[in-house]
């Protein structure tokens, strides 16, 4: 990463891809849940102060489309990423084909096998007909341009990266999800792995994302980092951090230990790879309406309404396991809901914030 002063955008080469990135990019799932216009206007923000990497996914409904209508008149001067979460060749070729649709283009720039994180997925993409073989055959037709994978499993990461296959890892990376920084992003550097870091403020858990921000990129091995916005005030925030001093204070530490203390490491980062539940159970937003949501928004009339009707749907549970067997982070989904439930039915009675 090169040695940057005030107001001088910091950029480096994302490993075996040979972009040249600016080290702050954009997060495409929040756009969800904007405007069109709005959208539109963040992103077009977001490209007029300098940025010029985007991630999203064909997972997440609007944001490729909104992209892609932001960014049509300037496709050559920014690197465009997306995903698909197809395990084979006819379910790749398929989702591209939408993909370079949506974001108004003819090629990808990285474009990720999303969310490979067991063996068995590891298995299946490699397996005759598996993706491997669409986006490989991709590549050589000119469609895409680098080949890369996330994952949320460090373990299994690191033998993505060991099998030479991929040219960048996307993973998450924040001080409470630490355990990259062990062997992953060091053996992603070695092997001059392109490093995308997503979730840096733990999915909109953390309680000071200056603090956030600064944390992973003080790590030498993070190339980029791509945090999500729903807003021109976020991204300029965002900004005005990466611009800055990255050194984190005393104070800044001690936010770090209050978070540690406060979330453990059974908290929901809102991946939302839980849904969808069979019984409808809105499950990230029960396990994040407590430390997270009520926080930030407090008490509503509306929001106990809303309340009352997601306790509802929590009684239909069937502890299928569904949730639990999709959730990257292993979390006890089953147990954690009427734990919510029973704390947050005090909280409302009392109007209290947790």
């Amino acid at each position: 990463m090169y040695v940057c002063f005030m107001g001088i955008l910091r950029e480096t080469v994302l490993g075996r891809t040979g972009l040249k990135v600016r080290t702050l990019g954009f997060g495409g799932i929040p756009i969800q849940r904007v405007s069109e216009e709005e959208t539109i206007k963040i992103v077009r923000h977001c490209y007029e102060l300098g940025m010029n990497y985007y991630d999203t996914a064909r997972g997440y409904t609007v944001s490729e489309e909104r992209i892609g209508q932001a960014l049509e008149d300037v496709r050559e001067n920014v690197y465009l990423a997306t995903k698909s979460h197809q395990r084979t060749a006819e379910g790749i070729w398929k989702e591209l084909e939408v993909s370079l649709g949506n974001l108004r283009t003819d090629y990808i720039d990285v474009y990720q096998l999303h969310n490979v994180t067991n063996q068995q997925q590891w298995e299946e993409v490699r397996a005759p007909g598996g993706a491997m073989e669409a986006v490989n055959q991709a590549f050589e037709d000119g469609k895409i341009k680098h080949i890369s994978v996330t994952s949320h499993n460090p373990d299994l990461a690191i033998e993505l990266v060991k099998s030479g296959l991929f040219e960048s890892l996307m993973i998450p990376y924040n001080y409470l999800t630490p355990k990259p920084a062990e062997k992953l992003l060091p053996l992603c550097k070695e092997l001059n792995v392109g490093t995308i870091i997503m979730k840096p403020f733990g999915g909109g858990a953390f309680s000071n994302a200056n603090t956030a921000l600064k944390y992973v990129f003080n790590d030498p091995s993070t190339d980029i980092v791509i945090p999500g916005v729903m807003s021109i005030e976020e991204v300029d925030e965002n900004w005005a951090i990466w611009l800055g001093d990255m050194s984190i204070s005393e104070e800044e530490k001690e936010l770090i230990e209050f978070d540690r203390r406060e979330l453990g490491d059974k908290f929901c980062r809102g991946c939302n790879y839980c849904q969808p539940c069979p019984q409808s159970i809105p499950i990230s937003y029960m396990l994040r309406a407590e430390k997270q949501m009520l926080r930030r928004m407090g008490w509503s009339d509306s929001r106990v309404e809303g309340m009352k009707k997601a306790f509802a749907k929590v009684e239909t549970c069937i502890e299928c396991g569904e949730c639990e067997s999709r959730c990257p982070y292993e979390l006890p989904i089953i147990k954690l809901l009427p734990e919510s439930v029973a704390s947050l039915k005090v909280h409302m009675e009392n109007r209290t914030i947790p």
